[in-house]
């Protein structure tokens, strides 16, 4: 993340309300030690760190901070993660001078709260002056004080609205620049998008992937009913609602969530409700032997054995099952770890493909500085891979579903288009696009395809064999 702003998940999601801007969330302390821990989180970010991965490292050197002091550090380090091109540009209107690194999180963090949050630049100087959350440092309090002052303002519609005086900002000519620099992506990204939306829903798309993701339960519904789990909740002093799909619930305090008997006796797991689309679009019968190929941490597959099937799932990286076991325990579930690629057929077959994660950016803020066009075109190969891979284990009259995280086309229909073109006996049964901004949840493409059954398939009976 230094130097260029296209540069490289999180602390956790953080589930919560939009606040008038300068004023601290409830549920944040802006302290020095907690700004000292942001301001740590950020330069791990500036030596190339993912997300999660600075924020963790910066909250271990902090043992003493308290969970609003942690709130803030980790509030504060993916909004810089997500607006760091913003953050840069209003640096450079700024006129800030060139900085060591330490001071360069330092700068960072103040065009957030100013250029992005719109706090008054006097009082954002005042919680970094001297001594301060810092030390040593290049930059002295002055200096702070004058580019905090220097700094654009947001507006209704978002950063870089007016200048420090109060006059409009004019946008860059070219439209791909403009559309990325308003929703803090790379170019390729926002190119992508007026390709596919125009301009006015690509920006609505990008405010919406730059908001915080907010926290959704999937019902266990194997143990409990929708209802039940919210009374459940409810008792717990946990406010749910219901979401988009038959099982989803809505949470937007998680401050006692994962100590609440309804999730400590599996009755509910988080999913995002696009992902729950995923598995309510599987259809699972009873019985039905289902294959998650790119199974992950293991949440769909909890959630197609939820629906009475059996599940055997699988991942390339053994690491990320390690979990799956206890959670299937808990929940109640039937559900099979395969250590090894398995073989043979499955009435179903789930490929959650691996991908750039594109829809996804409302929890990995990041995640867009590792978003390139070779990126792209890589996972794209990959996905075409595991959907072969997928297709040779469904059975004859099977069911195969694709999805992946993204919204780029090059990632959905660019992948399933030419795997029918060249595979006699699948067909298309549904195919879904989720956008961000009509659809709850994050970012999503997936599609049921259908396997047609063997020519003149025997049909067994109580009487026999028949035709």
């Amino acid at each position: 993340m230094e130097g260029s702003p296209q540069a490289p998940e999180g602390g956790g999601q953080e589930a919560r309300r939009e606040e008038v801007a300068g004023r601290p969330r409830s549920r944040e302390l802006r302290s020095r030690r907690a700004i000292a821990a942001a301001l740590a989180a950020i330069d791990g970010l500036g030596e190339g760190r993912p997300l999660r991965l600075a924020l963790a490292a910066s909250l271990a050197e902090h043992p003493g901070i308290g969970p609003k002091e942690r709130r803030h550090a980790a509030a504060a380090v993916r909004a810089v993660a997500r607006w760091l091109r913003v953050v840069d540009a209003a640096l450079i209107r700024g006129q800030a001078p060139r900085s060591i690194p330490a001071d360069r999180a330092l700068l960072r963090y103040l065009a957030w709260r100013v250029a992005v949050e719109g706090e008054p630049p006097e009082r954002v100087a005042h919680d970094l002056r001297l001594p301060g959350p810092r030390r040593p440092r290049a930059i002295s309090d002055g200096e702070v004080l004058r580019v905090a002052q220097a700094l654009p303002r947001p507006g209704p519609d978002g950063p870089l609205a007016t200048d420090a005086g109060g006059r409009p900002l004019t946008p860059p000519s070219d439209p791909v620049v403009a559309l990325a620099l308003r929703g803090s992506v790379p170019d390729p990204f926002a190119r992508r998008l007026l390709r596919d939306l125009g301009e006015a829903e690509a920006r609505a798309c990008l405010r919406a992937l730059n908001q915080d993701a907010r926290l959704t339960l999937r019902v266990n519904i194997a143990r409990a009913t929708r209802p039940e789990v919210r009374a459940a909740l409810a008792a717990a002093g946990i406010d749910a609602e219901p979401g988009e799909g038959p099982w989803a619930l809505r949470v937007e305090d998680r401050a006692s969530l994962f100590d609440s008997p309804p999730m400590r006796g599996g009755l509910a797991e988080v999913q995002d409700e696009s992902s729950q689309r995923v598995v309510e679009v599987c259809r699972p019968g009873p019985g039905d032997r289902w294959l998650d190929l790119c199974a992950g941490s293991g949440g769909k597959a909890l959630a197609l054995a939820a629906l009475g099937a059996e599940v055997t799932a699988w991942d390339a990286s053994a690491r990320r099952l390690a979990d799956l076991p206890r959670r299937a325990h808990r929940a109640g579930a039937r559900v099979t770890v395969a250590r090894e690629a398995p073989s043979g057929t499955f009435d179903g077959v789930l490929v959650d493909a691996p991908c750039s994660g594109s829809g996804a950016l409302c929890r990995e803020p990041d995640g867009r500085w590792r978003i390139d066009d070779a990126a792209v075109a890589r996972f794209q190969e990959i996905q075409g891979e595991v959907l072969r891979l997928g297709a040779g284990r469904v059975r004859l009259g099977g069911t195969l579903v694709f999805a992946t995280c993204s919204i780029f086309q090059e990632e959905g229909e660019g992948v399933v288009g030419p795997f029918l073109e060249v595979t006699p006996g699948f067909r298309m049964a549904l195919e879904e696009r989720r956008w961000p901004h009509r659809h709850p949840g994050a970012g999503f493409y997936l599609a049921r395809l259908e396997r047609a059954p063997a020519r003149g398939r025997t049909r067994l009976t109580e009487h026999g064999a028949t035709r």
